[in-house]
């Protein structure tokens, strides 16, 4: 049934003479409660609302229908007072009762026992009459107490009390179900099966209309997210995590929403979404099928979902979600890099976009082009390579436009400080040169840069400036023998951090191919450790590395295995 069915059936039964019993029945967490709160608060503001006072009582716990009449008498309150704020005099007037109802029970049996409270709620139940009463909370009631008897009672209450009950129902998780079930069709007058879609659930959670609100609710209806307190708690956590991820690139904010949404269900409502340790190893893009009945079950969706594999990243994100809290270092150590992969991919688009027009036009003159060029280089300096920068001293030299020069110049001058800007081999390998002149500039530029880092500074730095690009270049360039050496010439906890720093990158490796030679190159140099002893192997095999580089070639010996197959089928 569609909510606004669920709320005109509502809104019938509050609004009948008769004393009836209606049960709302539906799934945990889907928002029963709070649309029946939404609905009462709507009538009785209109003054429509059938009955003397309103009582809310949970069996949470409860082991007694004694219990239970505890809670409905001590909670009942004025029609008129529902959904206002707190009242002292509410409990001013329940206490009144109270020592009232004692005072008469003390006349009548000369002393005041023990259960002498309990005796007196009994008696005030039995004057209890024409009221609205809400139960909730039928299947996290205490042991000692029968499905079937509360059942007993509120039919009690609408025969011989004229009251109207609402009994709010998650039959799945009762214990006494078929029992139960037996006698609820004798008592119920008006029955409501509560089924919202995921849009209609997400809108009874999410109510907001911001940014971040309407990101979480999104992804929480692309998951099939059913439970809406769940939703709740990962759009705090998300609104947690913002303003902590404000300085960096918007798509940073919005991948971390995602995560979030995906890990938070999985935290808070492992019965129904995917497992967390599946979550942790899954790999969307990869062809091995390792957890065949786990991705029977959620691979489509994450796919769909886009999230091909839980990064370092997600991870942090998880613990935050898993502390209630998010460490703004961990979170600025991987954003960091993120961030500059998401503005490096702008530039990119951005540059593609007007070289196309230099390639791909008989029509467009090359003023206009170059002028563009030349102010989205200068805008984007900072994220330009020196083949970035070759590329464009050629084209505006062959064109015999004189901000060639300035071309040159500018990199020079942005990235005078950053280790690795003025490195050649990029050059080679993208198939650029440069006149002797500017390269005798560069040259220049290069040996004007402060020291550069030692190998071993360099490996160290992975760990506490891995956001750093000249970072990652200079750890790319290192042999595998360096690593070999690096990983001997320290012990204890130097080592530790070295090898944290490299672990840090396993499931990143994607943003940057320098991060990727980087885990070859260390992985390379532990398999040498580990085939120097078993003891030597077994510290090897403890970062991971070598079990990367063991999947990398697994995963391409499958690949070839399928191909020769292929060719031997066709031939």
């Amino acid at each position: 049934m569609s909510i606004d069915n669920v709320r005109a059936a509502i809104e019938r039964f509050l609004l009948n003479d008769k004393p009836q019993v209606l049960c709302i029945r539906g799934a945990w967490g889907t928002g029963k409660t709070y649309t029946w709160d939404d609905v009462l608060k709507e009538v009785a503001d209109t003054g429509r609302v059938k009955a003397k006072k309103y009582a809310k009582a949970s069996l949470f716990g409860l082991n007694s229908i004694k219990e239970l009449k505890r809670e409905i008498y001590l909670s009942a309150i004025d029609i008129d007072k529902i959904g206002k704020p707190f009242d002292i005099s509410n409990v001013k007037e329940v206490g009144s009762n109270l020592l009232s109802g004692a005072k008469s029970i003390a006349k009548k049996i000369g002393f005041l026992q023990d259960d002498a409270l309990t005796a007196m709620i009994e008696v005030a139940a039995t004057y209890a009459r024409e009221h609205l009463i809400l139960i909730d909370d039928l299947e996290r009631k205490g042991e000692d107490l029968r499905s079937v008897d509360v059942l007993g009672y509120i039919a009690l209450l609408r025969d011989d009390r004229a009251c109207k009950v609402t009994l709010l129902l998650n039959d799945e998780e009762l214990e006494d179900g078929e029992e139960f079930s037996s006698y609820l069709e004798k008592v119920v007058d008006v029955y409501i099966r509560f089924q919202p879609s995921r849009e209609e659930i997400a809108d009874i959670a999410i109510r907001e209309t911001d940014e971040i609100s309407a990101l979480v609710r999104n992804n929480a209806i692309a998951l099939g997210i059913s439970n809406v307190r769940v939703m709740r708690k990962i759009l705090e956590l998300v609104k947690d995590v913002q303003p902590l991820l404000a300085k960096y690139s918007g798509v940073v904010t919005t991948n971390a929403a995602a995560t979030i949404t995906l890990l938070g269900w999985s935290y808070f409502q492992p019965k129904s979404a995917p497992p967390l340790d599946y979550l942790k190893r899954v790999n969307t893009y990869s062809s091995a099928q390792a957890d065949e009945k786990q991705d029977l079950l959620w691979r489509d969706l994450l796919l769909e979902y886009h999230y091909t594999s839980t990064s370092e990243f997600d991870l942090v994100l998880l613990k935050g979600i898993e502390n209630g809290y998010f460490d703004e270092g961990e979170i600025d150590k991987h954003a960091a890099e993120l961030h500059l992969a998401d503005e490096r991919d702008k530039v990119e688009k951005e540059m593609r976009v007007v070289w196309d027009d230099v390639h791909y036009s008989f029509t467009k003159p090359a003023e206009g082009i170059l002028d563009r060029l030349f102010e989205c280089y200068v805008r984007n300096i900072k994220f330009m390579t020196i083949a970035d920068m070759a590329a464009l001293e050629a084209l505006f030299r062959e064109l015999e436009d004189k901000r060639s020069e300035d071309v040159v110049a500018r990199y020079i001058e942005v990235h005078k400080d950053s280790p690795g800007a003025f490195d050649f081999d990029q050059l080679y390998q993208f198939g650029h040169e440069l006149p002797d002149a500017v390269r005798e500039n560069i040259a220049a530029a290069e040996a004007a840069q402060t020291p550069k880092l030692s190998p071993d500074d360099v490996v160290k730095a992975l760990a506490t400036r891995g956001g750093h690009q000249e970072i990652f270049d200079a750890a790319a360039k290192l042999p595998v023998a360096e690593y070999v050496r690096i990983f001997k010439a320290y012990e204890g906890k130097e080592l530790s951090d070295i090898l944290s720093g490299l672990r840090q990158y396993l499931t990143v490796g994607s943003l940057n191919s320098r991060i990727v030679t980087i885990m070859d190159n260390a992985g390379q140099a532990l398999r040498l450790l580990a085939a120097e002893s078993p003891i030597n192997k077994r510290r090897a095999m403890r970062p991971g590395l070598i079990q990367r580089l063991d999947l990398i070639e697994a995963e391409k010996g499958a690949q070839a295995d399928k191909a020769r197959s292929n060719e031997e089928v066709q031939n």
